[in-house]
């Protein structure tokens, strides 16, 4: 099934004949602010830059990818003036419902029929990690925002694959060595069944015990398994100090719901981390709820003046402020159209050359670069959801614990087995 729409722009573009017939209508919008200047002979393939956001609008992640991603997206296109080295930027948008067959399909399609140049988003890692597989021969530029799994740019790495945002070992860092570090030695993961659930529970681990702490035992659950309270009492009846919630999504808002039914997880002796949350997720668990949850996050709107402002372009148009992973679709599309302008060309190994010249500075993210694992370095956060009498802000519903600078943050890049990295 063809999921795809064409969520382009529809001023007029100079006319042209078209060298792939696909899903792709004439152009984009006006005229170009910063990215519209480049080579003269500038590289653009079909002399338009095509854009995919693969994303999950009507499944388990929906709330924090779908039609924020879009509307992330859309921003950047916009704030590149609706072209890039001359030539109009073109988006289309698809929903892969969290269907690892329904992304590749979606990805193949894209890329060996319809041109598109660069694909963004590709929440949840097994679809990043068939995604990354899929594209491994053909070179486009594909973002992973909403991925944990470090395999991207570990064993699994490609020379045009880039992960952009969430990082399971970064957070992992974050929340693992900073409250071992501050006294909470013994853990039990409460974790997803799946290959993010398998990764980062394993990150986890040795950032736990390099710290000095240990892990006094584990349970699993199925994807988007309802009940949780069995898998959380047992985790609360081991002592440990820390419950890990090894999830995401809906399953994740869950477990924290349904944790607070714990007596020694309300009253605050035992505390309560998760590990791949966003914003979206607090607001739909309820600060009351989460009150005291520990949390690591990329990006946080309410963070300084400038992602603020950001921020609040955002929420005029959703109505609600952006999560790091939606930030995270703006910040690399962004990025890509400087390369694209300063390269002159959309060919994906060369605009992933010049990625890595170009200083990484937006409203999104801090301290950055890009490795040549394909890894982009980032500042990141340890947070604390505040408690409700505390939020005197709509959407101000967290606090920065501390700030863990990039090159702490994130895997040493000659330890993460990336076979494309010189040693």
């Amino acid at each position: 099934m063809d999921n795809t729409r064409d969520a382009g722009f529809q001023p007029a573009k100079p006319a042209r004949l078209p060298r792939r017939i696909g899903l792709f209508a004439a152009a984009a919008f006006g005229a170009m602010a910063c990215c519209s200047a480049g080579p003269a002979t500038a590289a653009i393939s079909d002399d338009e830059v095509r854009v995919g956001l693969l994303a999950d609008m009507s499944s388990i992640y929906a709330n924090i990818s779908g039609h924020g991603s879009e509307t992330a997206a859309r921003m950047a296109i916009e704030d590149a003036g609706g072209q890039v080295a001359g030539r109009p930027i073109r988006l289309v948008v698809a929903d892969h419902g969290n269907d690892v067959v329904q992304a590749v399909e979606t990805a193949r399609r894209w890329l060996d029929d319809d041109g598109v140049d660069v694909i963004a988003d590709v929440v949840a890692s097994p679809a990043a990690l068939a995604v990354q597989e899929l594209n491994r021969s053909r070179g486009a530029v594909v973002f992973y925002n909403g991925v944990m799994t470090s395999d991207l740019t570990g064993s699994a790495c490609a020379p045009t694959g880039i992960h952009w945002m969430y990082d399971g070992y970064a957070f992992t860092t974050a929340i693992g060595r900073e409250l071992t570090q501050r006294g909470a030695r013994s853990w039990y993961f409460v974790t997803v069944d799946n290959a993010f659930g398998q990764n980062v529970q394993a990150d986890l681990t040795a950032v736990i015990a390099a710290n000095g702490g240990h892990v006094i035992g584990a349970t699993r659950h199925t994807l988007g398994q309802e009940q949780l309270f069995a898998q959380l009492r047992q985790a609360a009846q081991s002592g440990a100090d820390v419950i890990a919630l090894v999830n995401a999504g809906d399953d994740m808002i869950r477990a924290v719901r349904q944790s607070y039914d714990l007596l020694s997880v309300s009253k605050g002796q035992t505390a309560l981390a998760a590990v791949a949350t966003t914003l979206n997720d607090v607001h739909l668990m309820k600060p009351q709820l989460a009150q005291g949850l520990k949390l690591a996050h990329a990006f946080y709107w309410n963070r300084d003046a400038e992602a603020r402002a950001w921020s609040e372009r955002f929420r005029a148009r959703t109505g609600a402020m952006p999560n790091d992973m939606q930030a995270g679709v703006y910040s690399a599309l962004t990025h890509y159209f400087k390369a694209v302008a300063a390269s002159g060309s959309d060919k994906g190994t060369t605009v992933v050359a010049k990625m890595r010249e170009l200083p990484i500075r937006d409203p999104i993210v801090r301290n950055a670069s890009l490795r040549e694992d394909g890894r982009m370095v980032h500042d990141t956060y340890l947070m604390e959801v505040k408690k409700p009498a505390e939020i005197t802000v709509p959407w101000d519903y967290l606090r920065i614990l501390r700030t863990i600078p990039a090159e702490k943050a994130f895997k040493p890049l000659a330890e993460g087995g990336c076979p494309l990295v010189k040693h």
